[in-house]
């Protein structure tokens, strides 16, 4: 970070920004937030929920312990129905997406 931005950030609040930054910036800061927009600024991203990115890990979990006939088992243990663990299964790995993806 430009050592003039790192001063500004130092004499600023969160009701300085502007009101889509302020969220962020009661997150991870300002100085974080500010940093953050000098990488990003202008660019379109997409951030993926956590609840997408840890489905992914749930099914590669269920995709690596079925054994071929564990269904049922599967299913009781993650809270699922018995269709849903053979929807999981019969898709292949999903690819990993980036952070900053157009």
């Amino acid at each position: 970070m430009q050592e003039w931005l790192k001063d500004l950030a130092s004499e600023m609040t969160v009701d300085n920004l502007p009101e889509s930054y302020q969220d962020i910036a009661q997150i991870i800061g300002i100085e974080a937030t500010l940093q953050l927009s000098e990488y990003l600024g202008g660019m379109r991203f997409y951030f993926r929920k956590i609840d997408g990115l840890l489905m992914d890990k749930r099914d590669e979990r269920i995709r690596k312990e079925f054994n071929g006939s564990n269904h049922v088992a599967l299913a009781r243990h993650y809270g699922l129905t018995e269709t849903r663990i053979r929807d999981i299964l019969a898709r292949k790995r999903p690819t990993q997406c980036g952070l900053f993806e157009e």
